[in-house]
């Protein structure tokens, strides 16, 4: 994995820290939506420190660089975190779409 990855890894790390750290102060994010952001970073940073273990994962699912493994695993992340933003939208719709009903009644 070249440096310049490294370092981008280590920056981006820092980076969603300052972020999510300066949201948790402010309370405009909730604790619970903070831990998968501080887990993002986190891994980052492991990625960043130690590249055997992407030139590990990499050669062990068949990635011909542990660049583009990174780049799938960022992808893989923001999809997991997309897929349960838009689930919990769904019920936070349902829910307001409840409560005007029950409002409506009254």
């Amino acid at each position: 994995m070249s440096i310049v990855l490294r370092a981008v890894l280590l920056l981006g790390a820092l980076l969603v820290l300052y972020f999510v750290i300066r949201k948790l102060r402010k309370a405009q994010i909730e604790v619970l939506d903070s831990v998968f952001w501080l887990f993002f970073a986190f891994s980052f940073v492991v990625l960043a420190a130690f590249p055997q273990v992407a030139f590990w994962l990499s050669s062990l699912l068949g990635f011909e660089s542990p660049a583009n493994f990174v780049f799938l695993y960022v992808i893989v992340l923001l999809l997991y975190r997309e897929f349960s933003n838009t689930v919990s939208i769904s019920k936070l719709r349902r829910r307001i779409n409840q409560l005007v009903e029950e409002q409506a009644l009254r």
